[in-house]
């Protein structure tokens, strides 16, 4: 089992870096084929026009608190968490939370690899107190989840977390 998952979390973080992080534009090469977000050109020279999809959603506040465990991820702001965001597969929810009162939001954005390499995006707003996106009809079944937080202040990034990844249910 501890291969599988370890194998499905290869494949994850392989295909997040071909195919680009959500936040860039990153491209790489096969011997046949480079991909962009935007483009395909395959070597004949024909140029396909791939969309990549983002779900993107406004976190909704909740009164509910959720406990802090493996599936979860911080960023700090110097010395203390300006952030915390957790992700659970039961139901596929991301749940996030802005610690400091620094005028920055959080945000969490990720990727499953699955056809087509969804990504997804929960954004809150500058409040604290615990914010949720539910992912459940849009995140393939039985998929690494690949994800991270960033915190923002207006359109710039200011902080970006180390990268988690879990399965989704």
């Amino acid at each position: 089992m501890r291969t599988m998952i370890a194998r499905g979390a290869v494949a994850a973080l392989a295909a997040t870096a071909l195919t680009g992080s959500l936040a860039g534009s990153a491209s790489a090469g096969t011997a046949h084929t480079e991909k962009s977000a935007s483009a395909q050109t395959v070597h004949t020279g024909k140029t396909v026009h791939l969309k990549k999809t983002v779900h993107s959603q406004k976190a909704k506040p909740t009164t509910k608190s959720i406990r802090l465990d493996a599936g979860c991820n911080f960023i700090n702001n110097g010395r203390k968490t300006a952030g915390q965001a957790c992700f659970k597969k039961s139901g596929d929810r991301v749940w996030i939370r802005d610690t400091a009162r620094d005028g920055m939001r959080i945000e969490v954005r990720g990727s499953v690899n699955s056809n087509g390499t969804p990504g997804y995006r929960c954004y809150g707003n500058y409040k604290g107190g615990w914010q949720i996106c539910n992912f459940d009809r849009k995140m393939a079944e039985g998929h690494v989840f690949l994800w991270y937080v960033n915190k923002w202040k207006g359109n710039k990034l200011k902080g970006t977390s180390g990268e988690k990844m879990m399965m989704t249910s």
